[in-house]
């Protein structure tokens, strides 16, 4: 068993794929142990360079340079590089950068960073013929270049993670195009001719399509339905979207001046990644018992990339069940049951970051690996999660945490109830998650066996006092704010309702973490010993956020699920 969990551990996964000027195809691996940059010509797939670290991000040029975003040791703080054959020159490696978008000749490239401010993005030209890179635009907050195309370069300004607008800057002058009331998502603008293709969800639950006529500023949903549309693309007359069903993913493909639309015949998983170009719509799909790999849709699916998958048996894993559990005040909660492929040997409750996420059927290697391992892994889309309209997603903001808090413990006693569970569960979660299972473990340690908590948040003042400056304004809409709601946070906080936490616990923590710092894992571990509890810490020198080198996930993961198995056998 110790090896099927190890081969689960090791597989390897492809994502952002992009067309090339030559008809090649871009896409990011971990073959190598972390994420490279990958290029496939002709059927031949080759590393583009042998890069010291891990590439998150990348652009293509039309004389096909590259640009790249690289971090080191999981830090995020990502460097910005071009890359033109054996030639590699730094663009921008102070603060934290955004890559975005090369200039319709290739000779320059506009992105985001806090080079010169710890607290906003503002926006950088780079010339690549001088060398110099120069200020084109003090702005504030978050802000992302999406597009630069004749008319200009299209910047999606973020003023909350959930109310975004577009901006155009052109010939020095900046014109914000999708005014509004109210809250609304504004983003990945794509020109064609006059009219601007754009994702929003203004006046509406969920996300769609809209066009905007840019001489007049009048717009119009093409695409509006009561479920999320995550990708798009415009080639010619045609358009291919990507829609959030259930979790999964939907590709279709409409016929703009007619509107005739027609869904795809794809692999059930989620769509991370689209580009659709000459007829031919580029992919990359995640799924549970596929692994993650890159996709060509014309007319029919061909698969790009195989990964290594070490011989786990993925294809045995069936496709989670969607279940609806009754929280505390009545309120409808959604919920993935995965089942393994054999008997089952227990339950592990498995809380999604965010919290603006969703658990989806998409691949996560502790989950595959759990799986193999026997275990039934139950994920609960608590309020506050995406996928069900912006209605619920403000469900759990601020006071209203304790609500999410009390969705998980719900869960937990549905699971027993309807005898999912036979014994206590154990209770899994990274990031948000990972907060939400110290408080599950507070506020209810009698219904868990034990627990796993990675990168979470033990203390919500220290966390929002630590994280990095530019993160505090948009992490403060969702918890609180420092100055406004202090006790509040405290209250909230795992660390006042440590005393209460009595079931094992694992701790997992990247020591170059910038958004929940590494301090939240040692004031927990330091509390913990001091009452006399059981928790065993993991602190990983050459980490972020989260296990990023399948070397470390391989070893730490395996420790994991051996905690979880000693632990499910005692309770």
């Amino acid at each position: 068993m110790e090896w099927l969990v190890k081969r689960a551990l090791s597989i390897r996964s492809a994502t952002s794929p992009r067309f090339g000027p030559r008809g090649e195809v871009y896409y990011l691996s971990d073959v190598t142990g972390q994420m490279q940059l990958w290029v496939n010509k002709s059927g031949v797939h080759d590393v583009v360079l042998p890069w010291d670290g891990r590439v998150g991000d990348y652009r293509v040029a039309p004389d096909g340079a590259l640009a790249l975003a690289a971090d080191q040791n999981g830090d995020e703080k990502w460097r910005i590089y071009i890359a033109v054959g054996n030639d590699v020159v730094p663009v921008s490696t102070e603060g934290v950068n955004s890559l975005g978008a090369f200039s319709p000749d290739g000779r320059r490239l506009a992105f985001t960073s806090t080079r010169d401010d710890p607290q906003n993005f503002h926006l950088y030209i780079y010339d690549r013929e001088s060398g110099e890179t120069k200020l084109a635009l003090q702005l504030a907050g978050i802000n992302v270049v999406e597009e630069w195309n004749e008319a200009g370069i299209f910047i999606t300004h973020y003023e909350t993670n959930f109310d975004s607008t577009i901006l155009w800057y052109k010939d020095g002058e900046v014109r914000e195009l999708t005014k509004h009331e109210g809250e609304a998502l504004n983003y990945s603008p794509r020109l064609v001719g006059e009219r601007l293709y754009f994702l929003t969800n203004m006046a509406w639950e969920y996300v769609g399509v809209a066009a905007m006529n840019l001489s007049t500023g009048e717009w119009k949903y093409v695409v509006q339905l009561d479920r999320d549309v995550e990708h798009f693309d415009v080639d010619g007359g045609y358009m291919a979207f990507t829609l959030n069903e259930g979790g999964a993913s939907g590709l279709y493909f409409m016929h703009l001046p007619s509107a005739l639309t027609h869904r795809a015949a794809i692999p059930t998983g989620v769509i991370t990644a689209l580009q659709y170009r000459g007829g031919k719509a580029l992919f990359s799909l995640s799924s549970i018992n596929k692994g993650h790999e890159v996709y060509l849709y014309q007319g029919a699916v061909r698969q790009i990339t195989s990964s290594p998958k070490y011989g786990t048996p993925l294809d045995a894993i069936p496709e989670p069940r969607i279940v609806q559990y009754q929280s505390h005040d009545g309120l409808k909660i959604y919920a993935n049951i995965y089942n393994p492929p054999g008997e089952a040997r227990g339950v592990v409750v498995y809380l999604h970051g965010g919290p603006e996420s969703q658990d989806r059927p998409e691949f996560k290697p502790l989950v595959a690996a759990l799986l193999l391992a026997g275990y039934v892994v139950a994920a609960p889309n608590y309020r506050g999660s995406t996928g069900f309209g912006k209605t619920f997603i403000h469900l759990d903001d601020v006071e209203k945490r304790w609500d999410a808090i009390k969705d998980v413990e719900a869960f937990a006693k549905w699971l027993q109830s309807e005898g999912i569970a036979k014994e206590k569960p154990c209770v899994l979660g990274g990031s948000y998650g990972g907060y939400l299972t110290l408080m599950a473990l507070a506020t209810a340690p009698d219904l868990w066996a034990c627990g796993v908590e990675m990168v979470g948040i033990f203390n919500l003042v220290t966390f929002l006092e630590k994280t990095a400056p530019w993160r505090r304004k948009y992490r403060e809409t969702e918890y609180g704010s420092l100055e406004k709601h202090r006790d509040l946070l405290l209250q909230l906080s795992p660390i006042t309702h440590a005393e209460k936490i009595k079931p094992p616990l694992m701790v997992i923590h990247g020591a170059n973490d910038i958004r929940v710092p590494v301090y939240e894992a040692e004031q927990l571990a330091q509390r913990l010993r001091e009452l006399g509890r059981e928790v065993k810490l993991v602190i990983l020198p050459d980490e972020g956020h989260g296990i990023a080198k399948v070397e470390n996930r391989v070893r730490v993961y395996t420790e994991v699920i051996r905690f979880i198995g000693e632990n499910l056998r005692r309770g």
